[in-house]
Parts: structure tokens; sequence; C-alpha cells
């Protein structure tokens, strides 16, 4: 076990195992339940989505970049610059792979480094991201029912670089669900299921305060609750993920 999750409503779903099957059948309908999430409205944005715009990227593009390679992983926690100075006191990022959730692009890029993948429901700094996806990063663009505003507003200039439509619901054709919920998780689930050698994570801290780089706008005591809630789902999701048999590590 990752992460204490005792008490937590999702516990009992850590010692599953780790396939897509299982998140539709329980991870899913539980989060939908917890969160009071409307699974028709994911459905219908992700249906709404392709009908014009479809995946440049395939599953097998990013199984050769993923697959048997050092992973590094950045979420936009407040520990992230901590952690990632930490890191480049003992390593660096030659010959590994990295994966950006959302805000933590922006973090990356601040630092002059552009991802090899972004996992972002386009909540943080979307330019930054849409930059380094000119640069050469592949966007994976997840769609779900409360974010259909942003994707409308953004897609069309994402979709002239490489980029994947994902979701947590039941995918369509050209779409694609890598397990997981909160842009974090989501990146680690992926490269779990592409057979990475190895997951290094960082900013993942999941404390009481939230990462400069989370959100692009300022929250409200009731989105720091639901922020909250989210974060307790992640945290069983990666316990969960260790099913998969991979190294999972922190700085």
């Amino acid at each position: 076990m990752i992460y204490d999750t005792e008490g937590s409503p999702f516990q009992e779903l850590e010692n599953l195992t780790f396939s897509l099957e299982n998140w539709l059948s329980f991870w899913y309908p539980k989060i939908c339940d917890y969160l009071g999430i409307d699974a028709e409205k994911d459905t219908d944005a992700l249906l709404f989505t392709t009908l014009n715009y479809q995946s440049n990227v395939s599953e097998d593009e990013l199984r050769k970049i993923i697959e048997g390679r050092e992973i590094i992983i950045l979420a936009p926690g407040i520990k992230l610059e901590e952690e990632f100075n930490a890191f480049f006191s003992s390593s660096s990022l030659a010959d590994k792979v990295v994966i950006c959730a959302d805000g933590a692009t922006s973090f990356f890029a601040s630092k002059g480094l552009i991802p090899d993948i972004i996992t972002s429901d386009i909540d943080g700094n979307v330019n930054d991201q849409i930059l380094a996806q000119r640069k050469g990063s592949i966007l994976l663009l997840h769609v779900h029912g409360d974010n259909t505003d942003l994707v409308n507003q953004y897609i069309k200039e994402i979709s002239k670089k490489k980029f994947m439509i994902t979701t947590q619901s039941q995918p369509v054709e050209g779409t694609f669900n890598f397990l997981g919920f909160t842009d974090g998780d989501r990146a680690l689930c992926l490269a779990s299921i592409m057979n990475a050698k190895s997951i290094t994570l960082l900013g993942f801290d999941f404390g009481e305060k939230i990462g400069e780089f989370s959100k692009e706008k300022s929250l409200t005591e009731s989105m720091k609750e639901r922020k909250m809630k989210k974060f307790a789902i992640a945290k069983s999701i990666i316990n969960w993920s260790e099913s998969s048999g991979l190294e999972i590590r922190f700085v």
C-alpha cells in the first residue's frame, strides 16, 4: 500500500484486478455516486466531441514511448518544486519519459522543459499545455460532463497537433480509457497499462493545501472540499495500481 486509505469508501476496491472491466463495473459507478457525477453527461460529452474530432495518436504510439521505460510523472501538488529539485540532486531526465498532469505542465515549462505526454482535463493553464504540444508533447485530452465548455473552446487548437481523446466512461471508437480519475492518477494508470519499467512520482502529496499550478482559477470553499474528495479517490486508485506489479516510487 502506497497511501494510508483506512476509512476511505474506496479502500475495498484496491484489491481488485487492475482492469478496465473492474474500473467500469466498480470504480466508476462508486466515484459517480460519491461525487454526484451524472454518468450520462460523461457519455454525451464524449459522443458530442467525437462528432467532429478524432484522436490522431494511437494506443500503439503511446506504448512505443512508454513500454520498458523509466517514467517520471509530475502532479501539481504543493511539494512539486521541492521534490523536483530533490530528484535532480541525484538523477536526471536523460533516457526517461516525462508525463505531466495538467497544471504541472506549467511548472515544467517554467524550467525550460517540455514533457513527452500531458494528461489533462484542461482546467490548468491550457495555453502552456498547447505551447508544449506545439513543441512536441502529446496531449491526452480527458473529456467528461463537467468540462464540455473548455473542450469546445480549445479542442480546435489542440487537434492541430498530437492528441488523444480519453474518457472515464465506456470508450467509443477513437477514444480511450486507461483507467484513473484525476489527471495524476490517470497518468500513473497509463504508464502501468503500457508496461513501463518503473514510475517515479513527483508532486503527489495530496495535502490540505492546493498547489499553485493545480488550478488556473482560485477555488471556493466548496470546490476545495470537492478537491479533497478527489484526493481520496486518487490515493486509492494509486494503491490499486500496485496490483499491476509495477515498481512505483517517490523521491
